[in-house]
C-alpha cells in the first residue's frame, strides 16, 4: 500500500514540477515580449521627440527669416509649447 501511495505522490509531484516549468517558460516568453515592446515604444518616443525638435527649429527659422526679434520668436515657441503641454495633460 505504501508503495502505491508513494508512486501516486511521485507522479503527482512530477506533474506539478512539469506545470511549474511550463509556467516559468511562459513567464520568460512574456518578459521577452514586454522587453521588445518597450524598445519599440522607446523608438516611437525618440521619433516623436525628433519630429517635435524639427518643428521647433523650423518655426524658429521662419521667425528669423520673417525678421522677427529673437525674443518674440522664443516667446511664441514657449507659448506654443505651453499650449501643447496643457492639451496633452487634459
Amino acid at each position: 500500500m505504501n508503495g502505491l501511495l508513494t508512486g501516486l505522490l511521485a507522479r503527482r509531484e512530477t506533474g506539478l514540477i512539469e506545470e511549474i516549468e511550463k509556467l516559468e517558460r511562459r513567464i520568460v516568453r512574456m518578459e521577452s515580449q514586454a522587453n521588445a515592446e518597450c524598445w519599440l515604444l522607446k523608438g516611437d518616443i525618440r521619433q516623436a521627440q525628433f519630429e517635435a525638435d524639427c518643428k521647433l527649429i523650423e518655426e524658429y527659422e521662419e521667425g528669423i527669416h520673417a525678421g522677427l526679434p529673437k525674443e518674440e520668436i522664443l516667446a511664441s515657441l514657449v507659448n506654443g509649447a505651453m499650449h501643447r503641454i496643457k492639451a496633452s495633460v487634459q
